[in-house]
């Protein structure tokens, strides 16, 4: 305990006042003896250990009474076993929840505003002379401000105009960089205050090690800071989200139709008969569908689709129903649709009979509707070329090549391929019974450094001691060019013999090598691995029908469609991504097909230029391209918002990113209060319930609990009780 005004405490010496009056009363009696004094003795013996309590008593309470006064006087104030702060700046972090949850309303209107009205609360009352940080923690942890702001009408303004509705919180990194934030302030008053409503999935990351890490650092800190937690909303019961798209995410072209499948869920404890769910491309509805909805279950719904014009596109399913949170009811995609893909097949093994040239089948495979004369148009156009005819100038002209049983290149020429791929082209290469084995080791395979993910071995199958054929393992195929094939119906790799085939041997997979298909003796069929930007794949066996019946089975024209396809694709930067990763576009690489938007000075053209990139609330934004390499790279960062982000490109055209976020904060039921009390003693912070009891709370830390209006009540109890003792004791002695 404390006092606001210490020197008037020293008046509670005046408690001796009426110590001093007693003692010289005391003195003024004196004994005198008389004849019947005797008569008293035993009335006297009786009453007079009675008499001296009565004394003492009333002595007491006269000492304290003067006591209290002093002490009402000096405004005594609790303050445990912590100084009081006072009036002291604070250095003060608000790490506010502005995922897509708390756009939630509940019977107290949005989480969020309820969130920004706490916020402005606890900043408006902030010290003279505190500095301030809000960090937003929805797509990724995102500052208000650069820096720390030392005026809180500036910090308030700002937070009534910020809107929520961003990605789902990482709360594991917003925390780290809360505290990496309150390290680099000034003040010796730090505190952290989170406010949120608290979803399990967001907070199920920040498990007991990540607790854990959290006070060691704060523990770590020079000037430790106070921890307290707001929970935000309450409980509601009932949503409908649209979790997922799925589609292929191979190369489309124009006019191939396209399979679209939503993924929808009801987050409520009762059942929905009529969902009316809307397909639209580009803006415009497509199609519309109606389907049903289990308790706490879910559905899929298909929507097939066609795109007549190259270029990037936009597909969204949106759900519309009457739940509390619609920012979950739509989900979107960028889809690009392709002119045409140029192939350069080049053949190591030519021949003037049909089928017997090396690429004979893969050209077909790849271009049926033109050996068809179908009229329908392929999308990938082919070249074969000798192996004597690729340079430099050749590779400029295409997006995939093929090395078909392609025995050895010359320097100059392995020097052009290993810059096409490296400034991001595709690369496919196949076995064959011309290739030069010790060739494609030292400078192909140049232990683990070259082009290729593997060494080739010495052949095995039928032509060695053996004498066996093996097949391609059945499996689930998680890679995209192989995940067709994990349904039934497109086909079944197992099927096709393979009668010969090469080793892969030396596979560094620290390196990024990655084994897509097996043999079901062990060895791999299929590898692929990153080289620069491009991407190479190496497949076990050869192309044509001397070493396997691959050619010979139905799979194999979307084996071949599928393989070319999402290695034309996967070079680009992803169009899909999740809310806080960049969105990248790369221009001026002379591969990039006609589908892909060029800047107006064409091929070539190094100078960097200015984008235009439109956000989903509508805002627009500029960024300015990077030269890498031969291309220019225009990268922008700010995606925490969930939705389509529209990049302008000097020639008129617009590339489409779709920003998505996962659909874990659509069950909308926080932590309970046993959750939060447990979180909150993981995290050694306080756990409050309002804005009020947060000021009441830090009102108390600074100037401690003011009891003085107890003592007032006490001193005046005290004057009551003396006149009552100082009466009562008087008839007594009467």
């Amino acid at each position: 305990m404390t006092f606001t005004n210490p020197a008037l405490a020293f008046g509670a010496l005046a408690f001796a006042i009426p110590l001093i009056i007693h003692i010289l009363n005391r003195s003024r009696f004196r004994t005198v003896e008389w004849g019947a004094m005797h008569l008293l003795e035993s009335v006297i013996k009786v009453n007079h250990k009675r008499f001296r309590i009565d004394q003492l008593i009333l002595l007491l309470v006269r000492c304290a009474i003067p006591v209290l006064l002093a002490l009402c006087l000096a405004l005594p104030v609790l303050t445990g076993s912590k100084l009081l702060e006072g009036d002291s700046p604070v250095s003060l972090v608000v790490l506010l929840d502005t995922s897509y949850s708390m756009d939630t309303v509940d019977p107290s209107g949005s989480r969020f505003d309820s969130a920004v009205d706490a916020a402005c609360k606890i900043v408006g009352a902030a010290s003279r002379g505190s500095e301030v940080a809000v960090i937003q923690t929805g797509g990724r942890p995102t500052p208000l401000f650069d820096q720390p702001v030392f005026d809180p009408e500036t910090v308030i303004r700002r937070l009534k105009q910020i809107p929520a509705g961003y990605g789902a919180s990482d709360m594991q990194a917003s925390l780290d960089k809360a505290i990496t934030t309150l390290s680099g302030m000034k003040h010796a008053r730090r505190e952290l205050i989170v406010i949120s409503d608290f979803q399990p999935a967001d907070w199920d990351d920040v498990g007991a090690n990540a607790t854990d890490s959290i006070r060691r650092q704060i523990d770590a800190m020079d000037i430790k800071p106070q921890l307290t937690l707001l929970p935000i909303g309450k409980p509601v019961t009932g949503n409908v989200s649209v979790d997922s798209l799925e589609f292929p995410r191979r190369a489309l072209g124009v006019g191939q139709q396209l399979a679209v499948r939503a993924n929808i869920r009801n987050h409520g404890i009762a059942p929905i008969d009529h969902v009316r769910v809307i397909f639209r491309i580009d803006g415009a509805e497509s199609s519309v569908s109606q389907t049903a909805l289990a308790a706490n279950g879910d559905t899929q719904v298909l929507f097939p689709c066609t795109f007549e014009k190259a270029g990037s596109h936009v597909m969204e399913v949106e759900v519309v129903a009457d739940d509390p949170l619609t920012d979950d009811n739509r989900y979107a995609a960028a889809v690009t649709i392709w002119d045409s893909i140029n192939v350069m097949l080049v053949d190591g093994d030519p021949s003037g009979q049909p089928l017997q040239s090396e690429t004979d089948y893969l050209s077909i495979a790849l271009t049926p509707f033109t050996f068809g004369r179908a009229r329908l148009a392929d999308l990938v156009q082919t070249q074969t070329v000798p192996p004597n005819e690729i340079n430099e100038e050749k590779l400029k002209t295409a997006r995939v090549v093929v090395l078909a049983n392609v025995s050895k290149l010359e320097p100059a020429q392995l020097t052009a391929l290993s810059g096409f791929v490296t400034d991001g082209g595709a690369l496919l290469v196949c076995a064959g019974n011309k290739i030069d084995l010790n060739w494609y080791r030292e400078q192909m395979f140049a232990a683990g450094n070259g082009l290729i993910p593997a060494a080739y071995g010495a052949p095995r199958g039928q032509m060695d001691e053996v004498g066996a054929s093996t097949r391609i393992v059945a499996q689930h195929f998680d890679h995209a060019a192989l995940e067709f094939f994990n349904e039934p119906a497109n086909g079944d790799l197992s099927g096709a013999e393979i009668r010969k085939w090469n080793e892969l041997s030396d596979i560094n997979t620290d390196g990024g090598s990655v084994v897509l298909a097996r043999l079901d003796n062990g060895d791999p069929f299929l590898v692929e691995r990153r080289f620069g930007d491009g991407v190479v794949m190496q497949l076990a066996t050869a192309c044509d029908a001397d070493w396997s019946d691959l050619p010979m089975r139905p799979f194999f024209v979307p084996l071949m469609q599928q393989l070319v396809t999402t290695m034309a694709s996967g070079i680009s930067p992803p169009r899909n991504i999740q809310t806080g990763e960049p969105a990248v576009a790369v221009f001026g690489d002379s591969k990039t097909p006609q589908s892909e938007p060029t800047p107006a000075a064409g091929d070539g053209n190094n100078e960097s230029f200015t984008l235009s990139v439109v956000t989903p609330d509508g805002s627009r934004r500029t960024v300015q391209t990077v030269a890498e390499g031969k291309m220019q790279l225009a990268r922008f960062d700010g995606t925490q918002r969930p939705g389509v982000y529209a990049m302008s490109t000097p020639s008129t055209e617009t590339l489409h990113f779709v920003a998505e976020t996962s659909r874990d904060e659509s069950n909308l039921n926080g932590l309970d209060q046993s959750g939060l009390e447990s979180l909150s003693k993981s995290m050694a912070s306080t756990l409050i319930k309002s804005p009020a009891d947060y000021l009441e709370q830090d009102r108390l830390r600074r100037h401690g609990q003011e009891i003085w209006k107890y003592v007032l009540a006490a001193f005046l109890a005290f004057l009551f009780l003396e006149l009552i003792l100082q009466q009562r004791f008087a008839r007594v002695r009467a």
